[in-house]
């Protein structure tokens, strides 16, 4: 297996067959993910028991054969992103050909999972995804706006519009719930836990832009355009990320996975 650098932290793996990943390549894979927030694999010819088995290897993923998820879900486990419809005359998760601004898996959810995998199905090429990594935008700041935020908790939720006009998510604002916006994840990487889209409370309007125009910089984004075959797995709590408007969204087809590393041998850096 190869790496090399997409920009200064997302990476890119090569010489690799997901399908035939042992536990322990896959940890490896896992724990790179918490460092670098986006590791992008490709080439890949995937079934989608395939997928799943690689995501368990390395912890729990959220079960989709619900009511909620009967409808988007190709497989248990995994939910189908696009504007094509199925059998039952239903479109999958984010269907619309606008774009899916910034966001985070769930971000109000404290028993969310901290990852999420992507792959590239069919009709992707033209397609973009973005990633913001707030590890590098964090470690960019000021040490007065570093001080100034040090202990600050965050409220989230989710208000129709703020960043998709998505029929499947309630709106809601957990005020009971908050979270600490400097945040460490569990590879112990600092960052910002900034998912600023959804319904968000705990900052001032000043301070909320200033740190909202500094994660925006190009510096701190990675852009992937889509090819059919291709992975992108992201980490969800320093990271937030945006798929850009498409016209040809029904014919573009994502495989979604969100799952926690609770089976991961964790690396500490």
């Amino acid at each position: 297996m190869k790496m090399r650098y997409l920009n200064n932290w997302a990476i890119e793996l090569s010489d690799i067959d997901i399908s035939k990943a042992t536990t322990q390549i896959a940890h490896h894979i896992a724990n790179l993910t918490l460092e670098h927030m986006v590791v992008v694999i490709r080439n890949q010819n995937l079934t989608p028991e395939q997928q799943v088995n690689f995501c368990s290897k390395i912890g729990k993923f959220q079960h989709t054969d619900t009511d909620r998820g009967k409808d988007l879900s190709v497989y248990d486990g995994i939910l189908r992103v696009t504007g094509k419809k199925n059998e039952r005359g239903e479109e999958g998760l984010f269907g619309h050909t606008s774009a899916l601004d910034w966001h985070a898996n769930q971000a109000s959810n404290y028993e969310r999972k901290p990852l999420i995998w992507l792959y590239g199905v069919e009709g992707t090429k033209g397609s973009r995804t973005s990633w913001i990594n707030n590890i590098e935008s964090y470690n960019a700041l000021s040490d007065d706006i570093k001080e100034k935020i040090k202990d600050t908790q965050i409220t989230l939720g989710y208000k129709k519009g703020s960043y998709s006009n998505s029929k499947f998510f309630k709106e809601h604002h957990h005020t009971d719930r908050p979270f600490n916006l400097v945040h460490t994840n569990d590879a112990g990487k600092k960052g910002l836990y900034f998912p600023y889209l959804q319904v968000f409370g705990g900052l001032n309007d000043e301070l909320f832009d200033t740190l909202k125009n500094h994660i925006l910089k190009d510096e701190f984004r990675y852009d992937h355009d889509w090819q059919d075959g291709d992975i992108v797995l992201s980490e969800q709590w320093l990271s937030i990320h945006k798929r850009w408007s498409f016209e040809d969204m029904e014919k573009r087809i994502l495989h979604r996975i969100a799952f926690d590393y609770s089976n991961l041998t964790l690396h500490k850096l």
